[in-house]
């Protein structure tokens, strides 16, 4: 397999030298070699001894010798994208990649020297800057799918990750606009309903404000989710990025799973809330006869004119605008879902109740209301002054 080294060659005014390997031969009968180059005759030697001892050993060194941030690129593009994975899976695994591999410390390491010290260390920091406990053990799904591939195509012997304990962070990845949180007044609310009269964006404002659900939540609703006096939230509908290349994707709107086990759950349904879907569902039935065999009939419980899933751009920009409409100070309709919990600690309803009816995952995520809970306290032990006479 070897041939004589090259010695004393130049490359842009640099001695190297340089040797070859005999891999094998292409489909016409010829000979295919590998080179290897070194400052002197033995240094170019060592290398090639290394890459075909790796190979007597299992090993693949081509990717082996990789950053993880080169090989999982790799990895990423031309396997994992057309491995069946959901198109939304694939933004998943391409958004992670993007947040914490391409160019983090961890990712200019060579994959087959990563051991489980680094990436523990990478875990615990993320875990310190303040990342939740669900995005770290994403990240770690997605790394440890990576190694199981490499391990498996020879590329390294054994996976590093395996036996690595993952840090305790904060329990639920919180929604960036559950981060600050932003309510109205009553006087707020009703003089925005007021103003809308008998269209869409009317039900959609009184069912967030009745129910604390997301967005995305109440645009999957069907017909068939309402049982009854309750109503089961079990899906969210959002758009998808499909891609084509790293550079060019489009848009998509998907129906999805939500995105904890907890955010499944029933609501019960208000005297005001039956009252109000009724006028919806009347609203929906002239929506439909005025549109006639152009209509698409899918039982969506707020579709569009056309009875198509309402597009989350177009919500947000009659949402804003019916703000502006009547001069209240523009929040994002996530703030609906705000005003829904404040108003049910100010109402003395338990953290657990309220935990459970948002899909808290825990109570923890929903202390994001401390300033509410604090004022709640400070009321319910005044009832401790009536033990004195």
């Amino acid at each position: 397999m070897a041939n004589k080294p090259k010695t004393n060659a130049n490359a842009k005014g640099h001695d190297y030298f340089r040797v070859r390997a005999l891999m094998g031969y292409d489909s016409k009968g010829s000979p295919v070699y590998k080179n290897f180059y070194g400052s002197s005759k033995s240094d170019a030697e060592k290398m090639k001894k290394k890459y075909l001892d790796d190979l007597e050993d299992g090993l693949n060194p081509d990717l082996a010798s990789q950053s993880l941030s080169q090989a999982m690129y790799t990895w990423l593009w031309d396997i994992e994208k057309y491995n069946g994975n959901k198109s939304s899976s694939f933004e998943r695994y391409e958004s992670i990649y993007r947040n914490y591999i391409k160019n983090s410390k961890l990712g200019l390491l060579v994959v087959s020297e990563i051991k489980k010290l680094p990436v523990q260390k990478y875990y615990n920091s993320l875990v310190n800057e303040g990342k939740s406990e669900s995005q770290v053990k994403n990240l770690h799904k997605l790394l440890n799918k990576f190694y199981r591939y490499a391990e498996t195509e020879g590329y390294i012997i054994k996976n590093p990750l395996v036996g690595l304990k993952l840090p305790k962070g904060n329990e639920e990845d919180l929604d960036e606009d559950d981060r600050i949180v932003e309510t109205f007044t009553n006087e707020e609310i009703n003089k925005i309903l007021a103003s809308l009269e008998n269209v869409k964006l009317r039900y959609i404002i009184v069912f967030a404000l009745l129910t604390g659900c997301r967005q995305g939540e109440i645009l999957a609703l069907k017909k068939s989710d309402i049982k009854g006096d309750v109503i089961k939230i079990n899906k969210s509908v959002r758009n998808v990025k499909i891609f084509d290349d790293e550079e060019n994707y489009s848009h998509e709107l998907k129906v999805t799973k939500p995105k904890t086990k907890s955010s499944n759950r029933e609501i019960p349904i208000t005297a005001k809330l039956h009252s109000e879907l009724k006028k919806l569902d009347k609203l929906n039935m002239e929506e439909k006869l005025k549109l006639g065999p152009a209509y698409t009939a899918n039982n969506l419980l707020f579709p569009s004119l056309t009875g198509t899933h309402i597009d989350a751009k177009n919500l947000r920009r009659s949402w804003e605008r019916a703000l502006d409409n009547v001069g209240v100070p523009r929040k994002k309709f996530h703030a609906l879902r705000h005003t829904y919990a404040t108003r049910l600690f100010e109402n003395g309803t338990s953290i657990l109740t309220v935990s459970r009816l948002l899909g808290h995952s825990s109570t923890r995520t929903t202390e994001i209301y401390t300033h509410v809970l604090e004022e709640v306290k400070a009321k319910e032990v005044e009832c401790l002054d009536a033990i004195f006479y």
